[in-house]
């Protein structure tokens, strides 16, 4: 495929890359450069020099100093179906000069109103159709390699809960270049089968990506092992169409929690999940949905609360330290 940059489109959440590819842009997801910089805590503190307050989101603020400090050409800025500070977040960039577009999920998963948003961003990005046609077909190829590191994940117990959820969150971008993703992926998945099998007790993790940095390789030095990485396996989008319209509607992050339920439940049971580890980022109106979770999941719960790009704090530690050896004394 002939590759034309005509710059960089950030966006705050997971939207329609295919056609951020298509019209020849680089795509860039801004949570995943705040995230994995060597000093996250800098971009807050530029979000909180400029106004921010500190009571806020740290992601929000994470976001807003990426875009500051890197410069993108553009922000998608996902006004429903995501983080509720978007809108502020947007109108603070327009103020700003950064060109924002604004994309939409229908909370009530209206297929009209969602592809009159797909239509609504084509038109913007100018997006070529004989290049959309093709980079649906090569993204496919990279998403069937994501998905071989999922199942290697939790069927064969040859890749960690970290690693599954580094190469599945990257999914939201693929780090701006679909085909050498790829390339990678297939490289990482020929060295990974040569590796023995992990054994553990057999954790998933629901919600937002953490904001911890050491989150699952504190879980691995205690003996479990996370098969199930919810938010993560659904920005690879494992759905079987070419229908893009389709595939944003089982995409199931942006439709509130009984959509993500149904998903979850069937992951639980398909990967024999002994128990589930919640997190929650501190200010964030997601949390109240704990309350249906605990009761309708059908295995032991455990919620844990973020809010600064850091190391895991003793409390939470010794948290998860319990609910591990919790799990592991009922496998007796």
């Amino acid at each position: 495929m002939e590759k034309t940059k005509k710059g960089i489109i950030g966006f705050t959440t997971t939207i329609p890359v295919e056609l951020v590819f298509a019209a020849g842009y680089e795509p860039c997801d801004l949570n995943n450069i705040f995230i994995t910089d060597e000093n996250p805590m800098h971009y807050i503190e530029r979000a909180e020099r400029d106004g921010f307050p500190k009571s806020m989101c740290n992601w929000v603020k994470g976001i807003y100093g990426v875009v500051m400090e890197k410069g993108v050409d553009a922000v998608i800025t996902v006004m429903e179906g995501d983080c509720s500070n978007t809108q502020a977040l947007a109108e603070i960039f327009r103020y700003r000069g950064v060109r924002t577009i604004p994309f939409a999920f229908p909370y009530d998963r209206d297929r009209e109103v969602l592809a009159r948003e797909i239509d609504k961003l084509r038109k913007e990005l100018s997006v070529d159709e004989h290049m959309f046609v093709e980079v649906v077909n090569g993204m496919k190829k990279t998403r069937a390699s994501l998905m071989t590191i999922d199942e290697m994940t939790w069927k064969e117990g040859l890749v960690t809960g970290a690693e599954n959820h580094l190469w599945l969150v990257r999914a939201s971008d693929m780090l701006g270049d679909y085909e050498r993703y790829n390339t990678s992926a297939k490289a990482f998945i020929a060295d990974a089968r040569e590796r023995k099998n992990i054994e553990g007790v057999r954790l998933g993790y629901i919600g937002v990506p953490p904001i911890f940095l050491d989150l699952y390789e504190f879980i691995g030095s205690l003996g479990g092992h996370v098969v199930y990485n919810e938010t993560q396996r659904q920005f690879v989008l494992p759905y079987d169409t070419n229908d893009i319209v389709r595939r944003y509607l089982m995409y199931t992050y942006p439709y509130g929690v009984f959509a993500r339920l149904e998903d979850m439940k069937e992951e639980i049971k398909r990967r024999r999940i002994e128990g589930v580890i919640h997190y929650v980022q501190a200010f964030c109106y997601r949390a109240i949905e704990e309350v249906i979770l605990r009761e309708t999941l059908g295995v032991p719960m455990i919620t844990i609360e973020g809010d600064m790009p850091k190391q895991l704090d003793t409390r939470t530690k010794l948290r998860i330290e319990a609910f591990i050896e919790m799990l592991t004394g009922q496998r007796t």
